[in-house]
């Protein structure tokens, strides 16, 4: 998958920008200014679902040293599971049925990617109707 494979205009694919976004901002130690950056770049694409923001985004986010982008991409993994958990457990208030997870995820020693971070948020999160 690529950044052109990615919907903008899907609420899932938002919110996992909203994940990195705050998992970023978070980020302390040596280059903690370089993540505020990329997140700052991230809530941009959100407020303006531009395609051309969200490749300065996504090559911002490479451009982060691999054992941070490899912090980030675990943290953010983690966020969106707890987010479903909690998705699961008012899922008939939010109208969304909970399904079996389909397993995905990095091959292993690959340095995570932007892209790569995003489809993490899917790793453990159940299947949505289309």
């Amino acid at each position: 998958m690529d950044a052109h494979d990615l919907s903008l205009d899907d609420n899932r694919t938002i919110q996992a920008i909203g994940i990195l976004a705050d998992v970023l901002d978070g980020v302390e130690g040596p280059g903690g200014l370089d993540t505020v950056l990329v997140s700052k770049a991230l809530r941009q694409v959100i407020a303006t679902k531009s395609q051309p923001a969200f490749e300065f985004a996504s090559r911002a986010f490479n451009t982060l040293e691999p054992s941070v982008r490899r912090q980030v991409a675990e943290t953010a993994d983690e966020a969106a599971h707890h987010a479903v958990e909690l998705r699961g457990r008012v899922g008939g208030f939010l109208s969304t049925a909970v399904k079996k997870p389909v397993p995905q995820g990095p091959v292993v020693g690959q340095q995570p990617n932007f892209i790569t971070a995003l489809n993490l948020r899917s790793r453990r999160r159940p299947n949505q109707p289309s």
